[in-house]
């Protein structure tokens, strides 16, 4: 039996704003789905520090050991009611081996515990397959459609 390595969440801080972080934005896969690409290490540090001054955000990066290997992000919406997750893998060779349904349990875990959310959601494009089974892995469901995107929904346990 393989070992598979720890998925840890850690908040981001400036100083992960790295030029190999600010490269996984050069990759085609990661520019095609990403709202806000963030091609440089400045760009990136903006990104970090805007996240850790809205109270209603909360941005980790995705480690596997001391290596940062992607960010999975979650916004409270307004009302409180639900908060909205949004992953990214940067590096094309951690894609597809397990880390993102292990890092969306970890972040919907905390959310339904420090925001106390009733539901945890995802957009996602509906040509985004790989976005759509690494979220219905982590136990969401199709709870909407939403053009253009479908919504996925986790309810609180």
């Amino acid at each position: 039996m393989k070992l598979q390595p720890r998925v840890r969440l850690r908040r981001l801080a400036v100083e992960d704003a790295t030029p190999a972080y600010a490269r996984w934005f050069r990759d085609g896969e990661v520019r095609r789905w990403i709202t806000h690409a963030t091609p440089t290490v400045r760009k990136c540090r903006g990104y970090i520090l805007k996240a850790l001054a809205d109270p209603n955000v909360m941005l980790w990066g995705i480690f596997m050991g001391e290596q940062h290997v992607g960010n999975i992000k979650a916004t409270l919406q307004v009302h409180g009611t639900r908060a909205i997750l949004g992953l990214l893998i940067g590096f094309p060779s951690w894609r597809g081996i397990g880390i993102g349904p292990r890092a969306i349990r970890q972040a919907a875990r905390w959310c339904f515990k420090h925001w106390n959310v009733a539901v945890v959601a995802a957009g996602v494009h509906p040509f985004n397959t790989r976005s759509m089974r690494v979220f219905e892995k982590s136990g969401f469901q199709i709870a909407e459609p939403d053009p253009p995107r479908i919504w996925l929904h986790l309810e609180k346990p």
